[in-house]
């Protein structure tokens, strides 16, 4: 009840400067991406152009309130832990931490508020902005840094932010990480012409366009609060959410310039900005894209993309890396460092219509890749990725196929968030972007590095009963053998390292299938997803062995009862079962989670979500002998928003 306090007297400071403000009338460019604002209520009438000469300010808050706890032998992480959290090995704990998002589950009550104001001064011929932030957190800070909303950049420890004092810890008790900051920062800046065709932007952005295969920014490495928990590969489109809360987009912010020009169908966008990257060391992105639209879904567009690293080496289960493989409870995990990275990625896109009978998509990158330090130099190779696909609408439903080849080299820089150990999950969890807490420069769903193959889609959208499926059959490319493996940008995913004479190639299978059936009393929605993951072994190399399968799935309805009201309850489970790098089943942990949640509006300036979840874990210990990792957790989230 204190943390609550001290973040309401904060935040009812930041208010009183907030109140002092103008309203804003209509802005041409909206506040940058990390404003978390709700839209405008839809039945809202449209506000007048603003006249040159004026100036109007938009307001932005929020407030959240997270408090958690949980009991239990898995609290303690063991064996694993006390080397994870020095550094030492790279075998992450089974527990605790939440399967369906990564996010540590760890006791403790945090406070985390944020306010964002942007003045807009509307000239004649140009419009100039700002936004501002102040941003303050206090309690624990491992549950304030990943089941809020994500924190202000100059104060998010996954971006970097020292401010927090964030570290992994295995708390068995609130309090034991609890720390405080507040900061208050300019955040962006922005410059554009009255017609918007031209527009440069300095400090925290999102990218105006970016085909994903080229570069996409860094995924949310928090649980973005929600009214229902989802598998990560769902085949829907997110939790059912009301008009009025917009939930976060996901990705975090770049740091640095933007500059957008737009003349006829054709866009321009050139960037130069910094990426998230562990204390003492940096990452930096300049990145070109060029697109055509036409509109009516045809659209071409050419990106190129150049990152490089500096400054101190970082930690990786990279192969290529400087060091040398640890055997661990887990398997035989690479563990080494490496730094001054470059990586050049080229890539084109063409959507067009396929003479009136169908939707065609081509997708071409191309990359080089070089590092100091790493295990052989100048055994790097290009690479590329392909992909082809074909989508066919009659009436309600949609049908698409599509092909998929991404090699081993391509788009393999190794780059880990701003904190160390950014995500707890064991080698054998999926989904994920690698065995450790790195984001990769590219989107690799539905495809990770090293794989192909194909997918096939099935949409039913409208009426009473709207259906999602997919099926997905992708293959290694190349195994992942001990020389595979050392040379310069050779990446797999999922799958450790092999003997040389005894490699052998892996499967992977996806399936996905959403229902929702919007009937009188609620929307009633099943949500499934699996990956079935296998690679067989030669005799005499039963390490090489895997074959699990990780099936998840929600159940949950949600219902309006009013326009200012949605209510969500549910239940989720999440599995991993079978064998990895073992001839016996060794992967055995589930989460079985029930939710409710409500999205309430108490105004147009005011909104509130509040969310209640109860997940129980049991499974396999790593280590036979040892008591299994099993824990219960109770989580409530509090978020109340303001718009001024």
């Amino acid at each position: 009840m204190l943390i609550l306090i001290r973040a309401l007297t904060t935040f009812g400071f930041a208010a009183a400067l907030a109140c002092v403000a103008t309203p804003a009338g209509a802005q041409i460019f909206p506040p940058p991406t990390p404003s978390p604002a709700p839209s405008a209520s839809p039945t809202a009438s449209p506000a007048p152009t603003p006249r040159p000469g004026t100036v109007g300010v938009a307001v932005d808050a929020h407030i959240t309130f997270i408090s958690q706890n949980t009991s239990g032998f898995g609290q303690l992480g063991l064996p694993e832990a006390p080397n994870f959290i020095a550094g030492t090995s790279p075998a992450a704990p089974l527990s605790p931490y939440d399967t369906f998002s990564s996010a540590p589950m760890t006791p403790g009550n945090a406070g985390e508020s944020a306010l964002y104001v942007t003045p807009t001064y509307y000239g004649s011929f140009l419009n100039v902005s700002a936004t501002f932030g102040l941003g303050y957190v206090t309690g624990s800070t491992t549950n304030a840094a990943y089941w809020g909303e994500s924190l202000l950049p100059t104060l998010n420890p996954h971006l970097g932010s020292q401010m927090l004092g964030y570290g992994v810890t295995f708390p068995t008790a609130p309090g034991q990480d609890d720390g405080n900051a507040f900061v208050a920062s300019v955040l962006s800046g922005t410059i554009a012409t009255k017609d918007g065709s031209l527009r440069l932007r300095g400090g925290w952005f999102d990218l105006v366009q970016s085909d994903s295969f080229v570069f996409a920014q860094p995924a949310y490495q928090s649980a973005i609060p929600s009214l229902a928990v989802l598998p990560a590969e769902s085949a829907g489109n997110g939790p059912p959410n009301a008009d009025w809360w917009v939930l976060a987009g996901g990705v975090y912010p770049l740091h640095g310039v933007d500059l957008v020009g737009a003349h006829g169908l054709a866009t321009l966008e050139l960037t130069d900005a910094e990426l998230p990257s562990l204390p003492g060391s940096a990452a930096r992105l300049t990145q070109g894209s060029l697109v055509v639209d036409h509109g009516e879904g045809t659209r071409y567009s050419v990106d190129v993309s150049h990152v490089s690293t500096g400054g101190a080496l970082v930690p990786t289960t990279i192969m290529f890396a400087s060091g040398t493989p640890v055997l661990t409870s887990q398997g035989l995990l690479p563990f080494g460092t490496i730094g001054g990275q470059r990586e050049t990625i080229y890539g084109l896109r063409a959507a067009f219509h396929l003479f009136g009978l169908a939707d065609g998509l081509v997708e071409y990158g191309h990359s080089v890749y070089d590092a100091n330090g790493v295990a052989l130099p100048g055994t790097g190779q290009p690479g590329n990725y392909y992909h082809a696909g074909i989508t066919k609408t009659v009436r309600r439903a949609t049908a698409s196929f599509d092909l998929y080849r991404n090699d081993p080299y391509y788009a393999t820089a190794i780059l880990p968030y701003g904190a160390p150990e950014n995500v707890w999950s064991v080698a054998w969890s999926w989904p994920g972007q690698w065995l450790k807490s790195n984001y990769q420069l590219i989107n690799n769903y539905p495809v990770n590095v090293d794989r192909q193959g194909y997918r096939i889609k099935y949409q039913l959208n409208g009426g009473p009963l709207e259906l999602h499926a997919s099926y997905a059959n992708f293959g290694q490319i190349a195994p992942i053998t001990i020389a595979n493996a050392q040379q310069t940008g050779f990446v797999d995913g999922f799958f450790l390292p092999q003997a040389d004479n005894a490699a052998t190639l892996g499967r992977q299978n996806q399936y996905a299938l959403r229902a929702v059936w919007h009937a009188k009393i609620a929307d009633l929605t099943v949500d499934w997803t699996e990956d079935a993951i296998r690679r067989g072994a030669d005799p005499g190399h039963g390490i090489d062995f895997v074959s699990y399968v990780t099936p998840e799935y929600t159940l949950y309805a949600s219902r309006s009862l009013s326009p200012f009201a949605l209510v969500s309850l549910g239940y989720a489970q999440y599995f991993m079962t079978g064998e990895f790098a073992s001839l016996i089943q060794n992967v055995n942990f589930g989460q079985r989670e029930a939710f409710a949640g409500a999205e309430l509006r108490e105004s147009r300036r005011s909104s509130t979500l509040i969310t209640l979840r109860r997940s129980a874990f049991a499974g396999y210990a790593t280590v036979p002998g040892l008591p299994p990792p099993d824990f219960t957790s109770t989580l409530l989230i509090v978020e109340q928003r303001f718009k001024l």
